[in-house]
């Protein structure tokens, strides 16, 4: 069957299942623009995955990188079944994936550094030819974020201190150069963008990774930080420093092997620095939402990935200062 073919009587032309030609549908989640990721079932009984664009300033973004990057990381990904015509309407456009069946999304330590692994191995693809990939993920680099941080030095103090934290100028002077170095020093290269316990699977005993519409080109460290500390409200975790560690160590292994070479104590200071600016200022961010009466996170999962980012924080900082 030419499932391309096939795929268009499954979808309108409006881009939206079309209930004539399917016998089940289930909501798996809402995307930002408030569309449903769905699993649907046909009359000869297999399912598949429908996913409207989600997030509207990703338009043709997956597309694209399913078209141009997805051959590249083979058994990694969901093959991609059909997916709506080029130029079509951000609000029709769509995807359909193979129905991976349920995804466990237990981020335990042996995935993590299943995931480690693999993350070196797609660090170190050639990106020549992916020149249309931007520059920035979903959320501000990593430079933008200090810089706001600087720029609400009064809030952020406030925020340290709500802690029990403070840093001195020579800290912030440290932080800064480090993260420029590190800026400087890394190569750019292919990101997943969006690395949280929610788009890492194993099925079966294999290791998927989906949702890549935020794929961009940016230094490791932001998909590292994504895969060791970036908190989400539905995927709660506890990292400890040795953890922390360890998936760096491994990382740098198999970046080795994969011919690339990168200093492990210089790579691990400029990680930690990363890691307490890239915290700091999803603090602030957390604390947006819990402010934000129309935030579709239920309070109590907020306060719970505040404590998360602030703990990841708390041994950045040790790990910076203290040592």
């Amino acid at each position: 069957m030419n499932k391309d073919i096939q795929a268009h009587e499954w979808v309108t032309p409006e881009g939206v299942l079309n209930e004539a030609n399917i016998v089940a549908r289930e909501q798996l989640y809402q995307g930002m623009n408030g569309r449903y990721v769905e699993r649907f079932t046909v009359y000869t009984g297999e399912s598949y995955i429908f996913k409207p664009l989600t997030h509207d300033a990703q338009y043709g973004r997956e597309q694209w990188v399913a078209q141009h990057i997805f051959p590249e990381l083979a058994l990694l990904v969901p093959q991609l079944i059909a997916s709506s015509a080029a130029g079509t309407a951000p609000e029709q456009s769509w995807l359909i994936y193979e129905d991976l069946g349920h995804l466990s999304h237990d981020l335990s330590e042996n995935t993590m550094l299943l995931v480690a692994i693999m993350m070196a191995y797609w660090h170190t693809l050639s990106t020549t030819a992916w020149t249309d990939l931007p520059r920035v993920g979903q959320k501000p680099s990593i430079q933008d974020m200090l810089r706001d941080l600087l720029d609400h030095q009064q809030e952020t103090q406030i925020l340290l201190s709500n802690l029990g934290m403070r840093l001195s100028s020579a800290n912030w002077d440290d932080l800064t150069l480090q993260i420029r170095i590190a800026e400087s020093r890394l190569p750019l290269v292919l990101c997943h963008g969006d690395l949280h316990p929610g788009n890492i699977a194993e099925v079966h005993g294999r290791l998927v990774i989906i949702d890549w519409e935020h794929a961009h080109l940016n230094t490791p460290l932001w998909d590292m930080y994504h895969l060791v500390d970036l908190s989400h409200p539905l995927f709660p975790r506890s990292v400890t420093p040795q953890l922390r560690e360890l998936v760096i160590t491994v990382y740098l292994d198999h970046l080795q092997e994969c011919g690339v070479e990168v200093d492990p104590d210089s790579f691990a200071t400029w990680y930690h620095a990363y890691a307490f600016v890239f915290s700091l200022w999803m603090l602030r961010l957390i604390d947006h939402d819990l402010n934000n009466a129309d935030c579709i996170w239920p309070e109590e999962q907020l306060r719970a990935q505040w404590q998360e980012t602030a703990a990841t924080l708390r041994q950045c900082m040790n790990r910076l200062f203290t040592e």
